[in-house]
């Protein structure tokens, strides 16, 4: 679900010769030495989380931490506590302490898999860690600074998400600074 990642990348798994796969590769080079948010789209399967890693790993802060977090497979309930922390007594089960995700990652690229299916709220809070740079635990009331990158997937259409409201439309635009799109894999994509 998300520890901070602590096998160092020794192979890179990404492969193709496709003048579309050669593109993304170039975009993956330039985009690595920079501290911009990366937004992956593409189907399931077609290696958004590679990508993300091959980001990471060629980047300059390729010793610090790498935490994927999968917005999908954490409940909705949870998701905020896992990225944020939280302090003892925050909430009921908050029996001690805890470092989010977020924190855990610092100096390093938080990886938000299938950030389409984040709820609303939760997205408003990404939005206001992408302007501040800060965020707070739940229960918390010092803020933390978030020294890491973002790199957010989505198999989701993010355009008619924003259209029907079920996303927002000023976190997909600070999302989408780089935008990587992974061709299906039936067009020579994987």
């Amino acid at each position: 679900m998300g520890a901070p990642d602590s096998v160092p990348f020794t192979t890179d798994p990404m492969v193709g010769e496709s003048p579309a796969i050669r593109a993304i590769f170039d975009l993956i080079d330039r985009v690595a030495t920079t501290p911009a948010t990366v937004l992956i789209t593409g189907e399931s399967g077609t290696g958004k989380e590679v990508v993300a890693r091959a980001i990471h790993h060629r980047s300059a802060n390729t010793s610090s931490p790498f935490v994927s977090i999968n917005c999908a497979g954490i409940p909705a309930n949870l998701l905020e506590a896992e990225l944020f922390g939280y302090e003892k007594d925050a909430f009921t089960e908050a029996r001690i302490s805890k470092k989010g995700l977020l924190e855990l990652t610092e100096g390093g690229t938080a990886f938000l898999d299938e950030i389409g299916l984040m709820p609303l709220e939760l997205q408003a809070k990404i939005l206001s860690v992408l302007d501040t740079r800060t965020f707070r635990w739940l229960g918390g009331t010092k803020d933390i600074r978030a020294n890491l990158r973002f790199v957010a997937a989505t198999n989701e259409e993010l355009e008619k998400a924003v259209a029907t409201g079920r996303f927002r439309q000023d976190l997909f635009y600070r999302l989408k600074f780089v935008q990587i799109s992974l061709p299906p894999l039936r067009e020579g994509g994987g």
